[in-house]
C-alpha cells in the first residue's frame, strides 16, 4: 500500500508539472462558459439578434437555473468523454513518447500497481476538473442571475453535473489500454473520436441504451433511449475489460 501511495504521488507530480494540467482546466472551463453564454443570450437576445448564435441559444431552452443545469449536464456528458479521454491518452501515451515506459517496468513493485497508480492520479485529476467546472458554472450563473434560483435547484443541478462526470470516469479504462497498446498519443485520440461517433450512431438506430458511451448522455437527457439491464452490464463490462487489458499489457509489456 505504501508503494502504491508513493507511485500515485509520483504520477500526480508528473501531472501538475506538465503543461497539459493548465490546458485541461482551460478546456473544462469552456463547458460552463459556453452554457453561460447561451444563458446570457437567452436573457438578452439583443446581444446576438438574428445571428446563428442566437438560434443555438434558443435551442438550449428556457433562461432559468433548471434549464441552465440541464444544458451543463448535456455538455458534460459529451465533453467529459473527450476531456477525460484526452488526459488519459496523455498519462499513458507519454510514457512511450518520452521513452520512460521501460523505467516504470523496472520499478520494484507489481506492474498492476503502476497502472492502478495512474488511475488513482487520473481520477483525482478528473474530479478536480469537475469541481472547477462546476464552481465556474455556479459563479457564472450568479453573475448572469437567471430566474428560478434556489438552494434546491443548486444542489440538485450540481449533483446531476457530478453524476454526469462520474459516469464518464470508468470509460477512461479502454482509452488507457489503447494508449498502451498503441504506444503513444494518436491511437487513443482516434479511439475517442470513434467512441463519440459510435455513440451518435447508436442513438440514431435506437440502440443507445446498449452503448456504454451513451450512458452519460442518456442520464443527461440528450438521448431518449431507456437503459436495459444488458446496457448496464455492457457499461460495467467495458470498464472492467479496459482496466484488465491495460493491466495485462503492462504486465507483459517487455514481452511485446
Amino acid at each position: 500500500m505504501n508503494r502504491l501511495t508513493a507511485a500515485a504521488g509520483i504520477e500526480w507530480l508528473k501531472i501538475i508539472r506538465a503543461r497539459i494540467f493548465v490546458i485541461s482546466f482551460a478546456a473544462a472551463c469552456m463547458l460552463p462558459l459556453a452554457c453561460g453564454m447561451f444563458l446570457a443570450i437567452l436573457l438578452h437576445p439583443e446581444y446576438a439578434a438574428g445571428g446563428l448564435l442566437a438560434q443555438k441559444a434558443r435551442i438550449a431552452g428556457a433562461a432559468d437555473w433548471a434549464s441552465y443545469f440541464v444544458l451543463l449536464n448535456e455538455m458534460m456528458s459529451v465533453g467529459g468523454i473527450v476531456i477525460f479521454g484526452f488526459i488519459t491518452s496523455w498519462a499513458f501515451g507519454r510514457e512511450y513518447a518520452d521513452r520512460t515506459a521501460k523505467d516504470l517496468l523496472a520499478l520494484p513493485m507489481p506492474r498492476s500497481a503502476v497502472v492502478l497508480a495512474k488511475y488513482i492520479a487520473l481520477a483525482a485529476w478528473c474530479l478536480l476538473l469537475t469541481a472547477v467546472a462546476l464552481a465556474v458554472a455556479v459563479a457564472l450563473g450568479l453573475v448572469i442571475n437567471p430566474p428560478g434560483f434556489s438552494s434546491a435547484a443548486l444542489i440538485n443541478g450540481g449533483k446531476a453535473f457530478i453524476i454526469s462526470a462520474l459516469l464518464n470516469l470508468p470509460l477512461i479504462a479502454p482509452v488507457s489500454f489503447v494508449a498502451s497498446f498503441g504506444r503513444g498519443y494518436l491511437p487513443p485520440l482516434g479511439f475517442i473520436i470513434f467512441t463519440v461517433l459510435l455513440g451518435q450512431a447508436a442513438e440514431i438506430v435506437g440502440a443507445g441504451g446498449y452503448c456504454p458511451w451513451d450512458m452519460p448522455a442518456i442520464y443527461a437527457g440528450i438521448a431518449g433511449d431507456a437503459v436495459p439491464a444488458a446496457g448496464y452490464a455492457l457499461y460495467i463490462l467495458t470498464a472492467a475489460l479496459g482496466f484488465g487489458a491495460a493491466v495485462a499489457w503492462w504486465r507483459y509489456a517487455d514481452q511485446q
